[in-house]
This record gives structure tokens, C-alpha cells and sequence, in this order.
């Protein structure tokens, strides 16, 4: 056994197949329902960091499931963090990979298995930590940005300890997916997590979720009225389990795309315009899409997975006015896809690509540094149903193609060994270096790296999508 002695405590680990440690169920934080996170201060007892703390609360969704996530390890107090580092004594810091698990902002898990931080520990040299930070009604409720707050906290303990267990804390690069690739845009853009790290990278970051105050008063609304409550008071008197069913009933009856709770522009923890801020932080800054995402949804809703063209145009009037030219254009960029994945197609370039292209289009008109990348290789299981829909790249950044389970989603063989390779490699170069290995962005010929069966990297792809949506941006802000 192993123990390390930092400055907010003694941590024995659990040796990872002997070449790396683990660290499990760290507690960084402390925090009273609907109340800012406060640093913890353990005693001098060492503590046995063997298993994962306590998962936030949650109704478990689809992915989640998937995922083998389940209820019974919630709780309302889960601000713990997980640390995977190389046995072997480096002779110099390594740098840090510091993740935030996506869901919407109501669910996830760091103790998820494909967020093992084990393999890219030991493939990248470097330490990995993974952390828990509040969803839904307990982290976002309102403006309180009590889950971003809870990530800031768990950097600052990393900030403070990590150089413990041999990672440095001038080279924390953080990364995350979904929701945890937007709390890693939303982080660039919050003035007090600027001095706790050094490096950004953002996988499909569902950008467009972000609220404001107007938004976020609305939402406190419907949330005491299904609830039954007529205070915020008396909301803090009710059980998590009646909290998390008024939460679903605010979901269930919101109009936004993903989820009612997520991070708000309120101008103390963010500020109002936190696009613009993210575009204008000068830190280095990776952002990819999946080609796909939106597959994970459309191919398992039985009113959109079995449409004809006639219904894909439909479907497709619902999210904007000119659906028949929308048809035609994406009609022509993907050719072999039936309808129901055209639809898709729309919605993974609406709800993330577009959100993408903006962000590094912005970044470069402010000269900050920043890269391209796209995942496209397509999954082979469900009878290629996923394609390479939201989510399917997390076992390659993570280098975790091979842990149990994951062949359930992403199949098993030599290409996906090969992706997984390039895919962590890449993100260790970032992680040392501070840029990976392909070309800067520039918007006249956007360089892109892609991640598929031949990885390659491409010059203006998508040329004519890329051309429509910039022009739906420039129109919906005009």
C-alpha cells in the first residue's frame, strides 16, 4: 500500500494492476442543501481511498443506465474526487487531466466505468482526477450555480494537493463531455477558476443550454409549483426523492432541448455574456463534435426512428422554418442517410456543431489559441443504428475500449484499439505540450483533426453546413 500525505490529508491507495494508483472517494468538499461548497479539512487519521464516494443525486437516465449507473449509491453528499496516478516517481510534476463527466446537468457519476481514470493515467503519464459535482434542483436551482461552484472547489483542492501524488499544479488541463464539455467553457469564462488551470478541452459541449436570470427565476416558479411548496423555505424541508420528482416535472414541461437545470449568467459566478468571455480567454483550447450526436436520441424515439421523407420534412418544420431547403441541403451533405438520421444529422449540427464553429470562429477573431477536432468513425453495435452518436468517443479519449462493458456500445476489435490509441494520445499531447499534434485553427481553411477508422486531418469540412449555420447565427443575432 501506498500513502500519500498532502496538505488537507493522508490517503492511502489502491495499486491499479501495479503501474498505477488509485485514489477513490477523496472528499474535497462539504455542503448544506441549496448552500455554496465549503473546503473540507479532514482530520490526521489516513484515510483508506479504496472506493467511490457517494454519487449526486439523480434519476438515472437512458445513457446512465447503459452505463450501469444506478440510485442506490445517491446522495446529497457527494462532493468527492478520484486520483489515478502512475506508481513509478516521475523526476519532474506530470501534468494534470482534471475531468467533469456530462448528463445534462441531472445526471452522472464519476464513478462511472468508463471514466476509469487507470488506462489514460498510464498512457499518457499523467494524473487523472475525476470528481463529483451537484445536479439538477441540488446544484442549479435558480442562478445558484452551485454545481459550478462545487467544480471550482474540487480545483482548488487540486490546486493545493495534487503536487502530493505527483501531478503539477501549473499544467491542470481540464476536459470533460456534454454538460461537463459546457462547465469546461462555462470555467474559461469564470473569472474565480482562471488561477486553478492552464488548458481547456471541450467534447460536444452542449453550449446552447446555458440560462439566464429571466430563465432561471421561471424555473425556481415551476419548480415550487410541482413541487406543492410556495417558498424556496420549504423546499429545503422536503425529501431529496420529492425534490427529484418535481425536478422531472419541470423537465417533463420545459421547452428547452436538454434539460431546465444548467449553469446561469447572473454575473457573479459567471459573467452575462459567458460566450464572449470564453472566446476572449487566451488559455489553449481543444473543441470537437461527434458527427452523429443526435442519433442517441432520434434512433430510439419511436415518433422520429421510422420516418419517410415526408415525415423527416415534418419533423424537421418543428425546428425551423425552411424545412424542405434544410432537407435538400443535408440530403446532398450525407447521401446514404435514411430520414430519421437526417433529422438527426440537423439536430447534432443545431444543438452542438454550429455551438462549435462559433466558439472557435470567435476565439480566433481574439487570436486565442485553439483546435479542431471531429469524431466520425460510426459504431458498429445496434446494427450501426448509433453511428457516432453523443457520447461514443468517451471510451477512446479515456483509452477504456477494452474495460468490461464497452463493447455493448462501441463493439470491440482492432480499429477500435487503434482509435483508442490516437484518441488518448492526442489528448496527452494537449495535456504536456499544450497543443496537439495538427494545425491551429484558422476560419479560412478550419484545419480539423478527425477521429474515425483513418485518422486524418481535414481542411474545411463540411463546407456548405458550415456555410448555413453561420449564417443562422448571424441571423439569430441581428
Amino acid at each position: 500500500m501506498t500513502t500519500v500525505i498532502s496538505l488537507d490529508g493522508s490517503f492511502v491507495a489502491q495499486s491499479q494492476d501495479n503501474d498505477v494508483l488509485a485514489y477513490k472517494g477523496i472528499r474535497y468538499a462539504t455542503a448544506d442543501r441549496f448552500e455554496p461548497p465549503i473546503a473540507y479539512r479532514p482530520n490526521d487519521e489516513p484515510y483508506e481511498a479504496f472506493e467511490y464516494g457517494s454519487s449526486p443525486m439523480q434519476t438515472p437516465g437512458m445513457l446512465e443506465l447503459l452505463l450501469g449507473l444506478t440510485e442506490e449509491n445517491n446522495n446529497e453528499d457527494c462532493l468527492f474526487l478520484n486520483i489515478y496516478t502512475p506508481a513509478k516517481n516521475s523526476s519532474e510534476p506530470l501534468p494534470v487531466l482534471f475531468w467533469i463527466y456530462g448528463g445534462a446537468f441531472v445526471n452522472g457519476s464519476s464513478s462511472i466505468a468508463w471514466y476509469d481514470g487507470s488506462n489514460l493515467a498510464r498512457s499518457a503519464n499523467a494524473v487523472v482526477v475525476t470528481i463529483n459535482y451537484r445536479l439538477g434542483v441540488f446544484g442549479f436551482l435558480g442562478s445558484t450555480n452551485l454545481g459550478l461552484l462545487d467544480q471550482i472547489c474540487a480545483l482548488k483542492w487540486v490546486n493545493r494537493n495534487i503536487a502530493a501524488f505527483g501531478g503539477d499544479p501549473e499544467n491542470v488541463t481540464i476536459f470533460g463531455e456534454s454538460a461537463g464539455g459546457a462547465s469546461v467553457v462555462a470555467l474559461l469564462a469564470a473569472r474565480d477558476a482562471q488561477p486553478y488551470f492552464a488548458k481547456a478541452w471541450a467534447m460536444s459541449p452542449s453550449i446552447g443550454q446555458y440560462s439566464d436570470i429571466k430563465r432561471s427565476k421561471q424555473q425556481v416558479n415551476d419548480l415550487l409549483v410541482h413541487a406543492g411548496v410556495s417558498s424556496e423555505q420549504e423546499l429545503r424541508q422536503l425529501s431529496s426523492s420529492a425534490l427529484l420528482i418535481a425536478q422531472q416535472k419541470v423537465i417533463d414541461h420545459s421547452n428547452e432541448q436538454f434539460s431546465a437545470f444548467a449553469p446561469t449568467q447572473d454575473d457573479v459566478v459567471l459573467p452575462l455574456d459567458l460566450l464572449d468571455a470564453a472566446a476572449k480567454n487566451p488559455k489553449p483550447f481543444v473543441i470537437g463534435t461527434n458527427k452523429d450526436e443526435s442519433r442517441l436520441w432520434v434512433m430510439f424515439d419511436p415518433n422520429e426512428n421510422q420516418l419517410d421523407e415526408l415525415g423527416a420534412v415534418k419533423a424537421l418544420s418543428t425546428r425551423a422554418a425552411n424545412a424542405s431547403d434544410i432537407w435538400s441541403l443535408y440530403k446532398s451533405s450525407r447521401p446514404t442517410y435514411g430520414p430519421s438520421q437526417i433529422v438527426a444529422a440537423y439536430d447534432s449540427d443545431a444543438n452542438f456543431r454550429k455551438h462549435a464553429w462559433n466558439l472557435l470562429k470567435t476565439r480566433e477573431e481574439n487570436a486565442c489559441p485553439s483546435w479542431s477536432y471531429w469524431f466520425t468513425w460510426p459504431s458498429p453495435t445496434f446494427d450501426g443504428l448509433l453511428g457516432s452518436c453523443h457520447a461514443l468517443d468517451i471510451p477512446f479519449f479515456f483509452a477504456n475500449e477494452a474495460i468490461a462493458g464497452a463493447d455493448v456500445i462501441i463493439g470491440s476489435g482492432e480499429t477500435q484499439t487503434m482509435l483508442s490509441s490516437v484518441a488518448a494520445k492526442s489528448l496527452a499531447q494537449f495535456a504536456h505540450a499544450g497543443e496537439p499534434d495538427w494545425p491551429r485553427y484558422k476560419t479560412n481553411d478550419r484545419p480539423t483533426y478527425v477521429f474515425d477508422e483513418d485518422c486524418r486531418l481535414e481542411q474545411q469540412p463540411d463546407d456548405d453546413l458550415y456555410d448555413y449555420w453561420i449564417q443562422v447565427l448571424v441571423n439569430e443575432t441581428s
